[in-house]
């Protein structure tokens, strides 16, 4: 008996994932969209996506588990064919650009965006940002934990080793890594 009730309660959970999946794959279906047949996403993914925001999406492209995605209205987001992300944070305002055969690791993010701010008085505001763009090229991979800014455009087979933080154009065929000197003190 503890073995049927196993079996059917995984086929349940397995069940209302499935129904979760569909709902969230759902919402990239805007007016606006044109979405290849062939796009899947994965589960416990956090979507805050506007039905009036544009979504151009190509052929296999995988947004696999536990991303954080923001798309708000009349916002743009374009992903290649081929491009595979997981586990990151994309907040468009503005515009998003994403190549193909792009491979997007764990802890990205992308910002198109950035706060206003004031210096005098120094103020930064709550909801009023400076909106920019985000071109990724095709054929990029991010390491872990790499962030690219607003109105940044990344070529062509690119490498962004773990930990870049991308603030200034990147030309095609680079590879970008954080240099870091480590300092060793005895105890």
């Amino acid at each position: 008996m503890k073995r049927f009730l196993g079996i059917f309660f995984i086929k349940l959970k397995n069940f209302a994932n499935g129904c979760i999946v569909a709902k969230q794959r759902s919402l990239f279906f805007t007016s606006k969209s044109k979405i290849h047949d062939s796009f899947r996403i994965g589960r416990d993914n956090f979507l805050d996506i506007s039905p009036s925001a544009d979504f151009q999406i190509g052929k296999n492209v995988m947004i696999n588990q536990s991303n954080f995605i923001t798309v708000k209205p009349n916002a743009k987001m374009i992903i290649g064919d081929n491009t595979y992300i997981t586990r990151a944070i994309i907040s468009c305002l503005g515009e998003i650009e994403i190549g193909e055969n792009c491979i997007l690791g764990e802890g990205m993010k992308i910002f198109d965006h950035n706060h206003q701010y004031t210096k005098d008085p120094f103020s930064v505001a709550k909801t009023d940002f400076n909106i920019g763009k985000v071109k990724i090229g095709n054929n990029v991979w991010t390491g872990a934990n790499v962030v690219i800014l607003k109105d940044v455009i990344i070529g062509d087979n690119v490498i962004l080793g773990a930990g870049c933080v991308i603030h200034k154009d990147i030309p095609d065929n680079s590879i970008i890594i954080n240099k870091q000197d480590h300092k060793t003190i005895a105890l």
